[in-house]
């Protein structure tokens, strides 16, 4: 999301920023750049998990942008980064529609079956061998979310597919999702993308910590934490849960054909590449372009050893055709796209 050189800028910004912390008539005039400053370490914290400044520092820089922000409400910005803290609670969750249905994935289970589907998506493709882009499959709860020029208008839950919870100020609360994005830089006015939210096996030991020094009764497990917690009426107990997001697909779209955007909205790799670079979490960096179901195979088995090392639960991969032209030749079923299919792991034993 930033280079080299783009860091550097914003970490002097910041050290310059830090030395005027007493001057709330200087830090008013560069407010823009204050904002800038705690968007650039909330990334670096709760994305890339380096920050550069203490946990001290920022507060000291957030405290200043919320003074000055009282001060003159009228300078707030939707996408400030104070504007994640809700006032008060949620009165309900309204059911939306989704612009796109979120449909289940065929499951499978062995290696036969994966070969029973690559068999069925070089027959549609016409290929003799598919390029595919295999990820984790994140065992949490799916969120769906629309960024309209650039700013996060709406969060959502699965729901029955079709029409889901309307969530946005508990999606506010998880740090790992910006309140903004420069999509207009790919040419994208609107976007809705899909993705899953989870509870990393760290934070989900301290909350249930946390409730053991209360005497109250312990989470079930990460899954179904991260579940019940999009649904509390509460934002600040939200907050408290610390909550991350995992966003790895695309379901609609809308463009001025800028030329720039060709190559990242071709394929699904590409995609993801493109909301790492926005600032999202996106299996960028856990996902693999392979060509034949072979290598597929031994990347999921491979992936399956070392699921007990990640910080985060996962139930198996997700292999889906990597070329987003053939995507839309494939077509879908009635309950499932016909482009990817999810590969089940093992249940531990007990």
């Amino acid at each position: 999301m930033y280079n080299k050189e783009q860091s550097n800028q914003l970490q002097k910004s910041t050290e310059r920023l830090l030395s005027h912390i007493k001057d709330s008539a200087y830090e008013a005039k560069h407010l823009n750049e204050l904002r800038e400053a705690l968007r650039f370490h909330e990334y670096r914290y709760y994305i890339l998990n380096d920050p550069l400044i203490s946990d001290y520092e920022y507060d000291q820089l957030y405290k200043m942008l919320e003074k000055i922000e009282a001060a003159d409400p009228t300078l707030i910005t939707s996408d400030s980064p104070t504007q994640r803290v809700a006032k008060g609670l949620t009165k309900d969750f309204p059911t939306v529609q989704h612009l796109v249905p979120m449909l289940s994935l065929e499951n499978s289970y062995n290696a036969d079956d994966l070969l029973d589907w690559d068999r069925k998506a070089r027959e549609l493709t016409g290929l003799d061998k598919v390029e595919y882009c295999v990820e984790p499959k994140f065992d949490g709860a799916s969120i769906s979310l629309i960024y309209e020029n650039d700013l996060l208008t709406r969060g959502a839950t699965r729901g029955d597919g079709v029409e889901g919870d309307e969530i946005t100020t508990n999606i506010k609360q998880i740090r790992s999702v910006p309140l903004s994005a420069k999509f207009s830089e790919f040419g994208i006015q609107q976007i809705e993308i899909r993705g899953e939210v989870l509870m990393t096996k760290q934070n989900f030991k301290k909350y249930n910590d946390l409730l053991a020094e209360q005497n109250l009764p312990p989470l079930a497990n990460p899954r179904n934490s991260a579940a019940g917690t999009l649904r509390i009426k509460d934002p600040k107990e939200v907050a408290k849960r610390n909550l991350e997001a995992f966003l790895y697909h695309v379901s609609y779209i809308t463009t001025n054909n800028k030329p720039q955007t060709t190559n990242l909205l071709s394929t699904h790799s590409g995609m993801l590449e493109m909301l790492w670079q926005l600032g999202f979490r996106s299996p960028d960096k856990e996902k693999k372009v392979l060509k034949g179901i072979d290598a597929v195979i031994k990347y999921c088995h491979s992936f399956e050893e070392e699921r007990d090392n990640l910080p985060y639960e996962v139930d198996g991969m997700v292999i889906k055709v990597n070329d987003l032209a053939l995507q839309d030749k494939m077509g879908m079923t009635s309950h499932h796209p016909r482009l990817a299919i999810a590969f089940k792991f093992k249940a531990r034993q007990a």
